[in-house]
């Protein structure tokens, strides 16, 4: 039998659509039929489970589409349906030149229905930062100074922990300091947790162009992914599944060896033709790749790129 796909804020495609068309033949739902999962269509899913007498959580699985007619079968959370499907994003919103700010909220905005995680890059100066906080039904991990904070569905996780930790310090006119941000996430009708991590690598290490600080570049980002390594097995050692994004600024290249699964690819194109921003998981019995997604369609010169998984 062929899997069930659920349905939720974010969701886009046909099958949406669909949706969408039903629930506006039965009056339910108010304004244009979009193909886009949102705050609208949400409601009207829930005013037809109300109906019904079910629980109002605003979802399509299986119950709601045999009710529909909707036959929603295809790419879903794992080989079965689940409730610990969630949808990884790294986004890269280009600050270097900075961009306007009504491209910043289309980045944001368009990252924030694609995905129940997100993992931000670049997030600087305080405008950026601002559009992130507004973002409606999503929580943030994002310190004073942190430029790689994370969001999450506060409908669909809790956070449990929270830090920063720092890979190396920032030499004047070359680099910033960089860090790793890192979340403890439990999924709220699961109560599996899970550690997501993100983080920007230093730039310029590894490009053609030769400069004189290339030696120090090198060095802090070898540094870096030797500690953020260490950081890693730490969780794994716990037990935790964990899930990573970032812009690692080293093209089509397997930054942790073979200790990781590149869920997004090597070489997807995340930034011209050069792949930087990756999304990894490590190598845990319930954590399951579902799908990979490359989006073109930002303001930033960074391509978002999502990944699905199924946490059981």
């Amino acid at each position: 039998m062929s899997p069930i796909r659920r349905l939720s804020v974010g969701s886009t495609g046909a099958q949406v659509r669909k949706l969408e068309q039903e629930l506006k033949e039965r009056k339910l739902l108010k304004g244009p039929v979009d193909n886009t999962f949102d705050k609208r269509t949400k409601a009207a899913v829930q005013k037809f489970e109300h109906s019904r007498g079910w629980k109002e959580d605003g979802v399509v699985g299986g119950r709601l589409s045999r009710a529909l007619g909707l036959g929603l079968t295809g790419p879903t959370g794992g080989s079965k349906p689940g409730k610990g499907v969630f949808d990884v994003v790294s986004m890269n919103v280009k600050s270097n030149p900075l961009m306007s700010q009504d491209k910043v909220l289309h980045d944001v905005r368009k990252a924030a229905k694609t995905g129940e995680i997100i993992g931000w890059q670049e997030i600087s100066p305080e405008r950026y930062r601002q559009a992130i906080r507004n973002l409606p039904g999503f929580k943030h991990f994002m310190p004073k100074g942190l430029h790689t904070p994370i969001s999450w569905k506060s409908d669909q996780f809790k956070l449990l922990d929270s830090g920063v930790e720092r890979m190396h310090g920032g030499q004047a006119g070359v680099s910033p300091h960089r860090t790793v941000a890192w979340v403890k996430l439990q999924n709220k009708e699961t109560g599996k947790t899970m550690i997501h991590m993100n983080t920007h690598l230093v730039s310029g290490a590894w490009n053609t162009k030769i400069q004189r600080s290339d030696p120090w570049r090198k060095a802090m980002w070898n540094q870096h992914m030797t500690k953020m390594g260490k950081l890693v097995e730490r969780f794994e050692k716990k037990g935790h599944p964990v899930t990573i994004t970032g812009d690692f600024n080293r093209n089509h290249f397997k930054v942790f060896g073979n200790k990781v699964d590149y869920d997004s690819g090597l070489r997807t194109g995340t930034h011209g033709s050069s792949t930087l921003d990756y999304v990894m998981s490590t190598k845990h019995p319930g954590l399951k790749k579902v799908s990979t997604k490359v989006d073109a369609g930002y303001a930033s010169d960074h391509n978002a790129v999502t990944v699905r998984y199924d946490l059981d």
